[in-house]
């Protein structure tokens, strides 16, 4: 809707889930991980995954195409960025937040 890529979406939504993961932990006492995983688990990027696959399958079937080739290099691309996104987001609030030493 506001015409961010996909990529920063994820990586702010996966922060933003983190930031909660946190602060509930605290407030429940219990590890992080119950409340962010779940919430996490739809954002993994099946479709680029599967698109890249499936592109694979048709270069080896059918032969090479510059299309094809194109298609999977992008989707495999798309597949490791969100993927970055999601493991970078999840990991800067724990990060920040369980730091022995100060920041500045």
């Amino acid at each position: 809707h506001f015409g961010v890529p996909i990529v920063f979406a994820t990586f702010f939504a996966t922060c933003v889930i983190g930031f909660i993961g946190v602060h509930l932990s605290h407030r429940y006492l219990a590890h992080p991980k119950v409340f962010t995983v779940a919430a996490i688990i739809p954002m993994i990027p099946g479709v680029h995954a599967y698109k890249a696959m499936i592109a694979i399958v048709q270069i080896h079937h059918y032969g090479f195409s510059d299309t094809l080739f194109e298609q999977m290099i992008s989707s495999f691309i798309n597949t490791s960025f969100i993927l970055g996104a999601l493991v970078l987001g999840l990991a800067l609030p724990g990060l920040l937040f369980y730091r022995q030493k100060p920041v500045v």
